[in-house]
C-alpha cells in the first residue's frame, strides 16, 4: 500500500508568480525538503518500502539520495552526516530560476547568506541562508553553464 503525502497551503498554486516583492524572485514549481540522515540506506528503505515514494537518484559521493514524492513539485533529498542521531530537522531548498541573481535580491532585502553559493557541476547551485527563527532555507537551481 502507498502512502499520500498531503500538503495543504493557503492560496498555494502550482505555478503561480505572486506580484509585488517577490515578483523580483523567479521561482519554478518546485520544493526539495531536504533532511539530514543518520544511516543513508535505512532511510532510503523507510521512504521507499513504507512511504512508498520513488528513488529517483542517490549520490555515493555526496552521501545524498533523491525520492519523487506523490506531489507534484515535492520531493525529498535524504544526506547522511556524521550524527549516528541525524538532526532531526529539515531543510527546504526552494527552486528559482537563477539562484545568482535571487541571491542578490533577498540581499539587498538585508537577508544575511551562510557562506558562498555552492555548484555541483551539471546539477544544482545552492544558497543557504536562514529565516528569523532559525529554520534552514536554500535557493537551488540549475547552475550556470562555465563561461567560454
Amino acid at each position: 500500500m502507498k502512502l499520500g503525502l498531503v500538503i495543504v497551503a493557503a492560496g498555494a498554486l502550482i505555478g503561480f508568480q505572486p506580484s509585488g516583492r517577490a515578483a523580483d524572485l523567479k521561482y519554478r514549481p518546485e520544493l526539495l525538503i531536504q533532511m539530514s540522515v543518520s544511516d543513508l540506506d535505512r532511510a532510503i528503505r523507510f521512504y521507499t518500502d513504507v512511504l512508498g515514494f520513488e528513488l529517483t537518484e542517490r549520490r555515493d559521493d555526496l552521501r545524498f539520495a533523491h525520492l519523487e514524492t506523490n506531489v507534484p513539485g515535492l520531493q525529498i533529498g535524504l544526506n547522511a552526516v556524521a550524527d549516528p542521531r541525524g538532526t532531526g530537522g529539515a531543510m527546504l531548498n526552494i527552486s528559482v530560476v537563477d539562484v545568482a541573481a535571487a541571491r542578490k535580491v533577498l540581499e539587498a532585502r538585508g537577508v544575511p547568506f551562510r557562506g558562498t553559493t555552492v555548484i555541483i557541476p551539471g546539477k544544482v547551485a545552492l544558497a543557504a541562508f536562514a529565516d528569523p527563527d532559525g529554520n534552514l532555507l536554500r535557493l537551488a537551481g540549475p547552475p550556470k553553464p562555465p563561461n567560454p
